[in-house]
């Protein structure tokens, strides 16, 4: 179930369509909160459901309000869960894709996320979760690869005659 899950969030962070980014994600911590009820993890799944929950919102369309309330409600978790800097580092990667996913999109969205991954990689690092590790270094990858296109200038079409 966790593989799937990987490979769901892989594929939603290579799309170019915003709208299957959040798409992907969504599904993607739909099935990241079963495996980690599955595993016996009560307060992962809720912060997936939680994630799920964003993105489905999110696919409407900017909410200035939502956006708050999705940032206040990372932050709270944060205060009654967090107890490294490590785990501040995902709360804070919560707080910021919670902004990020109500009022950007395209490159912007991306770099944001991208950000995100970098937060959310020093706790895989701090735990050596490896695959926690594996997923946000492929996603960095995926997203810096999107941003490396979207940034690159177009070149002329050159006909040989």
């Amino acid at each position: 179930m966790g593989g799937l899950a990987m490979l769901l969030g892989w594929w939603a962070n290579a799309q170019r369509s915003d709208s299957r980014l959040l798409t992907g994600n969504m599904a993607a911590a739909c099935l990241t909160a079963l495996h980690l009820a599955l595993l016996g993890s009560p307060l992962g799944m809720a912060v997936q459901l939680l994630g799920a929950v964003r993105f489905a919102l999110a696919r409407r369309g900017p909410a200035p309000h939502l956006a708050a309330i999705f940032a206040l409600l990372a932050l709270f978790q944060g205060m009654l869960l967090a107890q490294s800097w490590a785990e501040w580092c995902v709360v804070l990667a919560a707080m910021l894709s919670s902004v990020l996913v109500f009022q950007v999109r395209g490159p912007l969205l991306r770099l944001g996320l991208l950000l995100c991954c970098a937060l959310n990689l020093t706790l895989s690092l701090t735990l050596l979760s490896w695959s926690g590790i594996l997923y946000q270094s492929v996603t960095m990858t995926l997203l810096v690869r999107q941003l490396w296109g979207s940034l690159r200038p177009t070149l002329p079409a050159y006909t040989v005659q």
